[in-house]
């Protein structure tokens, strides 16, 4: 037997995480050899095959999500294709809650339900043996679909060394828990069992070896990570120690929280962590009343409020705040009024997706009126309360909130806007929406840069505000120095007042200048960004007092 994993990634730079913890599972218990087979979705599917037939595999597993479970079954096709006696091995939780489909769908040998650490030795195993693995739980195969059994904590001791070697610096993945305190409609970690945690000490030593072993964020795929308030302030305080103690180089740990399940204790260790030690991601989803209860999703809305802007405050913790557009109860107007009270909150990034209706969820469940592709990631088309023309236009909204908003590159020129409109932000990233989808191909920045100033112009943002906002903009961003054209100023008064600058300021080798409209200098000093808003330092001074420096 020659068992070969794969996961694949959705992007190079991300790491799966369950192949090596099953690889290490089996070495525990099998003498069988097991390779990792490091690929994503991006990649030809002809070079994809030939890198899994490489070794002559027995035994292919695949762990299946819904942004891989199409070339999943395109790679499975053509494995049974070429050698029928290839054993096809699927896991993970997009087949978990969608055997029979997944069976009709691929002509694989095994699917594994549920967590595989136990049951995919014992099925290696039976194989080896010549059993049939009918006792096995979560193993199923045609004719036969069993329940997992229960799910067992995350164990820190998988993470071994080879796993170390494979991660070259790119983004770690780790689990420190299991499931997930709440039930909301919309998702599965919280349908069956109890959360299940790794020991609190564990937990933090692995965090910490982690967060040493060159990576620059360290992602928590825990789905409550402050579910537990003592586990909570034992993780980040020992993380905080850690980063004193220089156990742990500059890297960020990426954790998804319930905001209001914050205690005042919790927020003042938090205020004071270092910057960019830690990021956050917190799922409202929607601050529609009646949408929040069909979703099961039960919020103390003003103290989820109160605690976001708590852990905003200090200014050293990056903020992620996601809503969810084509829940039930909700129309264009209130995911409007969402988005704004979201947006008013200041977080560094507002990701706007859009209902997946994915297998054992009880939105898709149950029959309320909802439209959904019948391809994953199973997005939402339409429902009683939003039409399918009403989401396409949140989509170009959502591409605007990208790259405008959360990629950092705007936020002078955003703030101007709005002050200077009086719109609503969700009525500002509508039209720079609109003007996005107007226009079909890749965006480069100076493309992107033409189109906002374009647009904001139309709505009658000042045209000299507007360009100084976007000089402030692009030097705090860019560290080349370089403005589009659009930008650009008379270039030999520039020359001569960077050269008083430079002159002034000879600890400033190469500053970035650029002169604005009420004829002051702006000067970029910075050479690395903060750790929490991605922006550099800009120094805006007198020319005339340049001139009359000794």
């Amino acid at each position: 037997m020659r068992l070969t994993l794969t996961g694949l990634a959705s992007q190079y730079v991300h790491m799966p995480l369950a192949p090596f913890c099953l690889k290490k599972a089996v070495e525990e218990q099998l003498s069988v050899p097991v390779t990792i087979c490091d690929i994503n979705i991006n990649e030809p599917v002809e070079d994809s095959l030939a890198r899994l037939l490489q070794g002559n595999p027995t035994h292919i597993g695949f762990s299946v999500y819904i942004w891989n479970r199409e070339m999943t079954a395109r790679l499975v096709r053509r494995i049974k294709a070429l050698d029928p006696d290839i054993c096809i091995l699927l896991g993970g939780p997009e087949v978990s809650f969608s055997p029979e489909n997944t069976l009709a769908e691929m002509p694989c040998d095994y699917l594994l339900r549920g967590a595989g650490e136990e049951s995919l030795p014992a099925l290696l195993r039976c194989l080896m043996e010549g059993r049939q693995p009918s006792a096995i739980p979560g193993v199923c195969w045609q004719g036969h679909i069993v329940d997992p059994a229960p799910t067992p904590p995350p164990r820190s001791d998988l993470y071994d060394d080879a796993w170390h070697t494979a991660l070259n610096g790119r983004m770690v993945y780790v689990e420190t828990s299991r499931g997930c305190p709440f039930s909301c409609a919309f998702c599965l970690s919280g349908q069956k069992d109890r959360v299940q945690f790794m020991p609190q000490e564990e937990a933090l030593a692995l965090l910490i070896r982690l967060g040493a072993s060159g990576t620059d964020t360290v992602k928590l795929i825990d789905r409550t990570f402050n579910c537990d308030r003592a586990r909570t302030k034992f993780l980040l305080g020992g993380l905080m120690q850690a980063k004193a103690e220089g156990k742990i180089g500059e890297v960020c740990y990426h954790l998804e929280v319930t905001a209001d399940l914050f205690d005042d204790e919790t927020l003042d260790l938090l205020a004071k962590a270092p910057a960019g030690l830690f990021q956050m991601e917190a799922g409202l989803q929607s601050f529609h009343a009646p949408t929040l209860d069909a979703c099961r999703r039960r919020t103390d809305m003003h103290r989820l409020v109160d605690r976001l802007q708590r852990i905003l405050a200090p200014g050293n913790v990056h903020l992620h705040i996601d809503l969810i557009a084509g829940l039930p109860e909700e129309d264009f107007a209130t995911f409007g009024q969402s988005f704004d009270c979201a947006y008013e909150l200041h977080p560094h990034q507002l990701q706007l997706g859009f209902l997946k209706f994915i297998h054992g969820s009880h939105l898709r469940e149950t029959s309320w009126g909802q439209r959904f592709a019948p391809d994953p990631p199973y997005e939402v088309l339409s429902t009683p309360w939003i039409s399918y023309a009403e989401l396409r236009r949140l989509h170009g909204c959502a591409e605007a909130v990208e790259r405008i908003h959360n990629s950092g590159r705007f936020a002078d020129t955003l703030h101007l806007a709005l002050a200077a409109t009086g719109m609503r932000p969700f009525d500002l990233f509508l039209r720079l929406g609109d003007a996005m989808a107007a226009r079909q191909g890749r965006w480069s920045l100076d493309a992107l840069t033409a189109m906002i100033h374009e647009t904001l112009l139309a709505l009658g943002v000042p045209a000299d505000d507007l360009r100084d906002a976007m000089i402030r903009d692009r030097l705090a961003t860019d560290n080349t120095g370089y403005l589009p054209p659009l930008l650009q100023s008379d270039p030999e008064a520039l020359k001569r007042a960077a050269r008083l600058y430079r002159d002034a300021h000879p600890q400033y080798r190469h500053p970035r200048c650029a002169l604005i409209s009420n004829g002051r200098l702006l000067a970029a000093v910075w050479t690395q960004k903060h750790p929490v808003t991605q922006r550099g330092e800009v120094q805006e001074l007198s020319v005339a007092e340049l001139i009359s420096a000794p």
